[in-house]
């Protein structure tokens, strides 16, 4: 194949209308072997589009992910529908975490919740069962809500199967669909292990704002398993380190780490969105933010659970309040953003697939980028200096323009 000018590929990038900006980078493997990465930054106002259209995708992607895994967890043993540890699999070895470990977790989880004293719970999130089986015995009411159709009509199945579930009710819907439920009608709402999946900040701020009103006074609400934003770079940095081959260079480890943390596709939460969600939501009267314990490295260390105390006069006083879009003032700071952004993530790795497919279609001959990598404006200006650009073109200055 033909090697065009590394300026060429850049223009024709740049040709595309969500693409602000472009440059080429020689990248070298372990091995010794060079090859080019695109790197392009997009339009502010095309990701903001971008994100919303991604929104229903995702979650479609979400259902179809979780049919999956009841799928694996029931394929060997179709007549039991007991909830199992199937899915929990290591970032650092991609391979299940133990599941010694795994028990020790959730038996330190159901401890935790136990300890507020609730008798009525509701679950967003309830996944596969874990927690059911071990709350909703020792309470007057449960109910579990999950996205998926699967999950729901699975742990149906195993509630009626056991006499001490029975009085449990499913409920197949999305976690911000709470309006059937009735105002001050749990003690404790709980969120485990489940916010990491939700689309976005936003998305939780508007879960939790919802939430706050089925709670009865002095009631809590329970946030577990968070991902700690403070924490982001500390892990990956081990995941890259853990799983780097013989004689990368320390370029391209620090190359995958900061990639790793710009392309995160999970909802990883800085402790003080929590500790500051009292100004936009009167009704929490403080937020126990809550270190993670027990024998698993990876589930404990870079993870947090939060208690958040219902206020009961706060309660009272906003009890005809309701408001449709959420106050989001306190978690603007583009400096220091408050979380990550997964649907961002999510639209720019698809960007990126889309523009590599574009240029080979229209540079079929042509020897081109192994990848496409789409960045937000601020995180293509941060890797930058770090690149070995392709040199600009001399006699081109739209080549220079394309260029950092």
């Amino acid at each position: 194949m033909p090697a065009l000018p590394m300026n060429e590929i850049a223009r024709a990038l740049m040709a595309h209308p969500d693409v602000a900006d472009a440059v080429i980078s020689f990248e070298r493997s372990h091995d010794g072997r060079q090859f080019e990465i695109a790197f392009v930054a997009i339009d502010p106002d095309r990701l903001s589009a971008g994100k919303s259209s991604h929104l229903q995708a995702e979650a479609d992607r979400r259902v179809a992910q979780w049919r999956r895994a009841f799928d694996q967890a029931y394929r060997h043993d179709a007549d039991s529908l007991a909830p199992s540890f199937v899915g929990w699999t290591s970032n650092f070895t991609n391979k299940p975490i133990p599941e010694p470990e795994m028990v020790d977790w959730l038996d330190r989880t159901v401890q935790r919740i136990r300890a507020l004293g609730a008798r009525r719970v509701l679950e967003i999130g309830c996944g596969v069962g874990l927690l059911v089986e071990q709350l909703a015995p020792g309470c007057d009411v449960y109910c579990g809500t999950d996205l998926s159709p699967v999950a729901v009509h699975r742990l149906r199945a195993f509630a009626q199967s056991r006499p001490e579930l029975r009085h449990v009710e499913f409920l197949e819907r999305e976690a911000t669909d709470l309006g059937s439920l009735s105002p001050h009608s749990f003690d404790a709402v709980v969120l485990n292990s489940v916010v990491q999946y939700f689309p976005g900040i936003e998305y939780l701020h508007t879960v939790l704002e919802r939430a706050v009103n089925l709670v009865a006074p002095r009631g809590h609400i329970f946030v577990g398993d968070v991902r700690n934003l403070e924490l982001l770079p500390a892990f990956h940095r081990e995941v890259q380190a853990a799983k780097a081959a013989p004689g990368a260079t320390g370029a391209s480890l620090e190359r995958k780490i900061f990639l790793s943390i710009a392309q995160e596709r999970e909802l990883v939460i800085d402790p003080n969105y929590f500790q500051g969600i009292s100004d936009a939501i009167p009704q929490i009267g403080a937020a126990e933010i809550l270190l993670k314990q027990g024998s698993s490295y990876e589930l404990t260390r870079y993870r947090y659970d939060v208690v958040l105390r219902v206020d009961h006069q706060a309660v009272a006083a906003c009890a005809g309040e309701t408001s449709l879009v959420p106050d989001m003032k306190h978690l603007v700071n583009e400096d220091r953003p408050l979380a990550t952004d997964p649907m961002a993530a999510a639209f720019l790795q698809h960007l990126g697939m889309a523009l590599g497919n574009a240029l080979r279609a229209e540079l079929p001959d042509a020897q081109l980028p192994a990848a496409v990598i789409a960045l937000n404006r601020r995180d293509f200006a941060e890797i930058v200096p770090a690149l070995a650009l392709a040199p600009a073109d001399p006699d081109s200055h739209e080549a220079a323009g394309a260029s950092v």
